[in-house]
């Protein structure tokens, strides 16, 4: 059976091109759907397009001519430290989040089959999280490692209803991975004099696919003005995997972890595990200004329903069964702005900003996304050569620190973030026939 899960998941890397991921978004969610779209801070819902407008707004396909290409990826580099006290034994530690790179890949397809019709498809990632604390701190008892990874295959077909509006219709098939490692603290067993058992607990290997829609529009008032729309539907997942404890020592004999499956063998068990994750819907717009030919300038706003992200509960083997992780997180904005101007003839320079809310609540706050609401400064440029198209950005990301009240609930401590910032290089080529 194992062997079977793993074909399935090679199968899907390959048809989905690679794995995804990333980390601090708002949320678990990702914007990173091309290099330009980067410099310009997503702001991408309204304004002359490229081939990425498959995930920014579909509805722009219709602005496209010919056979268009681009394919391309963003490096995600998030860091941080984190400070935490225990008033129970009057410890503190301050700990730095361990190094790491995610790679987020997008590719795309769009092709002008008539003067009203146009098809496109796309692969890239909307959600992705990739955090890792070391194993032996005070925060272990939330979580120590998270990777959850996506892959989205996107197809659309637009319609040029009439000269100003577009309208755009597809369907995302999402496929998602997951691994979840934390401590477990196990009660002193009746007769068992050796103190509280200390165990990992490690999710992994989880993964399964959903389905999603998406319905987009654009409307040009004229040569200044132009408006556009996307509303994308909610995915539920279900993640088959598989559960291993490892016993890592008793309070009072750290060496005794040899005495634990005899003791609680019976009630801590390897085997299959699943999660249910329920990716919110969203909807976007952006309102773009072209005041000069060589000059255009678009803002815009994202709402995501992450109200619909209650849990992350995950089901174990018996007499276990269920290990409730509660979130209830809110329903959040993401505004953003980009300028984009054409210096020359085959260069374009790119500005822009976000404020980005986070959704976890005080009472709910756990170390899942270790941030509060972000603000995102990016810059870019665009190189055109004949049919080809360069295109590179920076993004800084700096997180508000947040502050966490200890809770016996999520089992985090007192504990503050700081010195936390995501760097984003991301690059795409493209080429039109």
């Amino acid at each position: 059976m194992r062997n079977v899960r793993i074909g399935i998941r090679l199968a899907a890397f390959i048809f989905f091109l690679s794995s995804t991921g990333g980390a601090y978004a708002e949320g678990f969610a990702l914007y990173e759907y091309s290099a330009r779209g980067v410099g310009l801070g997503g702001a991408l819902m309204a304004r002359e397009p490229d081939a990425s407008a498959v995930a920014y707004n579909p509805a722009l396909m219709t602005k496209l001519t010919g056979i268009r290409i681009m394919g391309g990826v963003s490096a995600i580099a998030p860091q941080g430290k984190m400070d935490l006290s225990d008033s129970a034994t009057n410890r503190r530690e301050s700990i730095r989040l361990k190094s790491s790179v995610w790679l987020v890949p997008h590719l795309y397809y769009v092709q002008q089959l008539n003067e009203s019709f146009t098809a496109g498809v796309g692969e890239f990632s909307r959600f992705g999280l990739g955090l890792e604390y070391p194993h032996d701190w005070m925060g272990r008892f939330n979580i120590y490692e998270v990777a959850l990874q996506t892959a989205s295959l996107n197809p659309n077909i637009a319609w040029a209803a009439t000269d100003k509006l577009s309208l755009a219709i597809g369907l995302e098939v999402i496929y998602a991975t997951i691994d979840l490692k934390k401590r477990a603290r196990f009660p002193v067993v009746p007769g068992n004099p050796m103190g509280t058992l200390e165990a990992d607990s490690n999710i992994q290997d989880a993964d399964g696919f959903g389905l999603a829609a998406n319905l987009a529009g654009h409307y040009q008032f004229n040569e200044q003005w132009a408006v556009g729309l996307q509303y994308r539907s909610q995915a539920q997942i279900r993640a088959d995997g598989n559960v291993e404890y490892s016993y890592i020592g008793y309070e009072g004999d750290p060496a005794g972890a040899g005495a634990a499956p005899a003791v609680y063998g019976n009630v801590f068990k390897n085997g299959d595990a699943h999660a249910t994750v329920v990716l919110p819907d969203s909807l976007a717009g952006g309102i773009a200004w072209t005041p000069l030919p060589k000059l255009s300038l678009e803002v815009g706003a994202v709402w995501t329903r992450w109200s619909t992200f209650r849990s992350l509960n995950i089901h174990l083997p018996d007499p276990i069964a269920v290990s409730e992780n509660p979130k209830h997180w809110k329903d959040t904005w993401r505004l953003n702005a980009g300028l984009e101007y054409k210096a020359l003839d085959w260069l374009a320079l790119r500005v822009g900003y976000v404020y980005d809310q986070s959704p976890m609540t005080r009472r709910y706050a756990d170390y899942l996304v270790p941030t509060g609401d972000r603000h995102m400064m990016s810059l870019g440029a665009g190189f055109n050569w004949d049919a080809w198209t360069l295109d590179v950005a920076f993004s800084y990301i700096k997180p508000e620190r947040r502050s966490y009240k200890a809770s016996a609930e999520t089992h985090v401590l007192d504990s503050r973030t700081r010195d936390s910032s995501t760097s984003i290089l991301s690059l795409s080529l493209g080429y039109r026939f």
